[in-house]
């Protein structure tokens, strides 16, 4: 079944992850996605939501900007593996039958779903994407043993020197982010409007580092009912304090901590930041990368991926660590 943002018979919300949530993805939108529900004896087990966008004359199916993992979202009856594994399939299936006319679709899993196999049997492109994650179970103490001798010595170099503030202000980072990332892709009133109705559920926060009455790097955090996101970052390129960043995520795993929460360092866009964030001693998660495209879409999703990758090493606009 193929439905809009308005569709009645959904999921229930308590349990989804925020990148799921209907405050979310309307915001997200700006009120323009949608969704293929599944439903299995009078039951929604599967939602699948996203948005369709018109580029270079291709309908592409995908996530909202500021979103980082979608895919179907699954509650599925118990049963043994094979029964379950074999009603993920046919979830799959119909949810891919379900979908408007595209050319290509494109959009990342959470490390907890479990149906990137069968969109692989469907015959979607995966690829293996990765995160950090450090579970709620593990304490702080051995997290921070976890962490390489050098990444312990700079975060307490760091907060020596600098003050961290924690509130609930966006404003501060987007004027340190217009600076600092001139080049960025970055939507800033959509990054408020996300970050701010976050921030009214107690869903986000903020995170500064001031050297004195300098800001030189900002964090933003949300979080859900299990996992906290180091959501969005930036820093000061003139600020010669080491650490300052990696203060800012010991930070963001104790808010994780306090709340009982999965930390997700959120991923990299650099080998640089990929090294950085290692040293924090935590294995990589699998965030799957779930591509699909007609011939003619490929062919303009190459250019494409040729000019963004042109920019970035240009600017480097995603080495925000």
């Amino acid at each position: 079944m193929y439905c809009g943002p308005m569709c009645d018979n959904i999921l229930s919300r308590t349990a989804e992850p925020i990148f799921h949530q209907d405050w979310w993805l309307t915001i997200a939108s700006r009120q323009k996605f949608s969704s293929v529900d599944i439903e299995m004896g009078g039951k929604v087990v599967s939602r699948f939501p996203f948005v369709r966008k018109k580029s270079l004359g291709s309908y592409v199916i995908r996530m909202p900007k500021y979103t980082r993992t979608l895919g179907p979202y699954l509650s599925l009856p118990k049963s043994k593996t094979f029964r379950y594994e074999q009603n993920i399939r046919h979830v799959v299936e119909k949810t891919i039958a379900g979908l408007p006319k595209h050319h290509g679709v494109h959009f990342f899993l959470d490390p907890e779903n479990d149906t990137s196999f069968a969109f692989r049997l469907a015959g979607f492109r995966v690829v293996q994407d990765f995160t950090f994650r450090i579970p709620p179970e593990k304490p702080l103490e051995t997290v921070w043993q976890d962490c390489d001798q050098k990444t312990r010595n700079l975060i307490r170099t760091a907060s020596r020197k600098l003050s961290v503030r924690q509130v609930g202000d966006v404003e501060p980072f987007i004027a340190l982010a217009r600076r600092e990332q001139p080049y960025s892709h970055h939507d800033f009133p959509l990054l408020k409007a996300l970050f701010m109705e976050a921030y009214r559920r107690d869903q986000a926060i903020a995170l500064y580092a001031y050297d004195q009455d300098d800001l030189v790097s900002a964090a933003l955090l949300i979080w859900d009912d299990r996992t906290l996101y180091y959501w969005q970052s930036v820093r000061s390129h003139s600020s010669r304090v080491p650490g300052m960043n990696m203060l800012l995520i010991w930070k963001a795993i104790e808010q994780a901590k306090e709340r009982n929460l999965t930390f997700d360092f959120d991923g990299f866009g650099s080998v640089r930041t990929a090294k950085m964030l290692a040293s924090f001693g935590q294995k990589p998660v699998t965030r799957s990368e779930i591509r699909f495209g007609t011939p003619s879409y490929h062919v303009k999703r190459y250019i494409i991926d040729l000019v963004k990758r042109h920019v970035l090493r240009k600017y480097r606009c995603y080495d925000l660590y």
